[in-house]
């Protein structure tokens, strides 16, 4: 095969039609991977891949060779978690979502960088090397699925699969100009996946469009149903009063007086507010709980203890307090802004995409200001367990993106990528 097209959909369907066969788009995609590899320094390993040569795989995704966070379990082989390289140990089964994926047809060519044990909004790990944005090498990759964001952004991988405690999809997505998709609460097993918090973390996709993400989803929820698509798409639209900066307001002003959506503007500040303070608990307390014996003895990872010791200290009183609040909270927020109306948009990073120096922790450029502006608006969407697509829509001054995140009811994964597939099009008229 001489040349890969740009969407995964497009080579799936050369497959369908026997223009090309799932083998040869297999090693395709595996050397253009490894071509990649060696600049962008995000993958852990590379894993052995049978081309489908005397036993042809079938599934809507055969051919399809991929690369996932390092978090997940794999066939005879425990995750490294962003602190170190996978160990193989015959028996381990892979996790959930990988193995419907490959129930599916796909295929696994890379383990990637993720933030140590998945905590993190940006890409520092003292473990590897600085995985380098496709985009502009100066600026910053979020965390924690930071490795999956680069490879799909430079094109080593249709797409990846991450996970999202407190944003680390959505984040590295928007950082990279990519499709993020947080999945809603218990709609993909996390069995086989490293915790952070339990209760928060959820399996999500990256991809570079809404089309490509869709086979993944389908192939997570073989079961989930695509309705029609409605003709008319209502939206609310929350713009804090802080914490954002003037051109990411100005971009998402922009960029829904273009289309075609029925948008009316909110102000969810004292909710978010409360509901943010009860994410950050159960954060928190469950982190520290998933990392208690490495907390007590002194030796877990900086970006742990920066979460896990202040859980530690928290009132057990506390956290159940915010765990018995959660289903109202949730009834009533969906009641209140997703009963009348199909999404509520909402920015995703407060800040521009900054320079990476500026968000690593004990860098003499660190700003505090722009690291929180990188994850402000993401946790309580995990407390909700509301799905959740991060949408690239504009770029800065520096060509660098600027993102929307949209939420939606629970289990709406596909009318949020039917939304994105419908401003994609009507973007690309305009």
């Amino acid at each position: 095969m001489t040349e890969l097209p740009d969407r995964m959909v497009q080579l799936l369907a050369q497959i369908r039609a026997g223009r090309t066969s799932a083998q040869a788009a297999l090693l395709a995609q595996i050397a253009h991977g490894r071509a990649l590899a060696g600049s962008y320094a995000c993958v852990v390993d590379e894993l052995p891949v049978t081309a489908p040569v005397t036993a042809p795989v079938t599934g809507p995704l055969a051919g399809i060779a991929l690369a996932h966070k390092d978090i997940f379990d794999l066939q005879d082989r425990w995750p490294g978690c962003g602190v170190k390289h996978g160990a193989s140990q015959v028996g381990v089964q892979p996790a959930a979502a990988i193995k419907a994926l490959a129930d599916a047809g796909a295929s696994q060519w890379a383990a990637l960088v993720m933030a140590p044990h998945a905590c993190g909004a940006t890409a520092q790990n003292p473990h590897f090397a600085r995985c380098v944005n496709p985009l502009d090498e100066r600026a910053a990759v979020g965390g924690s699925s930071s490795g999956s964001a680069v490879a799909v952004a430079s094109g080593m991988t249709y797409a990846a699969l991450g996970t999202d405690t407190a944003g680390s999809v959505r984040i590295p997505a928007a950082t990279c100009g990519l499709i993020g998709l947080k999945t809603t609460q218990g709609a993909v097993s996390t069995q086989g996946c490293a915790p952070l918090a339990p209760s928060l973390d959820t399996v999500g996709i990256l991809a570079r469009c809404p089309q490509d993400a869709r086979e993944i989803w389908q192939a997570l929820s073989p079961l989930s149903l695509r309705k029609p698509r409605d003709n008319e798409v209502s939206c609310q639209v929350w713009f804090p009063h802080q914490g954002v900066h003037r051109q990411v307001v100005e971009a998402i002003q922009d960029w829904i007086a273009k289309l075609d959506i029925k948008v009316s503007e909110v102000d969810i500040t004292d909710e978010f507010e409360q509901l943010n303070r009860h994410a950050q608990r159960v954060l928190f307390y469950e982190t520290a709980q998933t990392h208690r014996a490495s907390l007590l003895a002194g030796h877990a990872d900086p970006a742990v203890q920066a979460i896990g010791l202040s859980g530690l200290g928290l009132p057990q009183a506390w956290y159940q307090e915010s765990m018995h609040a959660r289903a109202a909270f949730l009834e009533q927020f969906v009641k209140q802004h997703l009963r009348h109306a199909d999404f509520l948009i909402l920015p995703a990073l407060g800040c521009l995409v900054p320079d990476w120096a500026c968000v690593e922790i004990g860098n003499p450029d660190f700003d505090r200001s722009q690291l929180a502006g990188m994850h402000a608006f993401m946790a309580f969407v995990n407390y909700l367990g509301l799905p959740a697509l991060n949408l690239p829509i504009a770029r800065d001054a520096q060509g660098r993106p600027i993102c929307i995140q949209v939420l939606a009811r629970p289990f709406a994964e596909h009318r949020l990528l039917d939304f994105a597939e419908h401003v994609e099009l009507i973007s690309q008229v305009i």
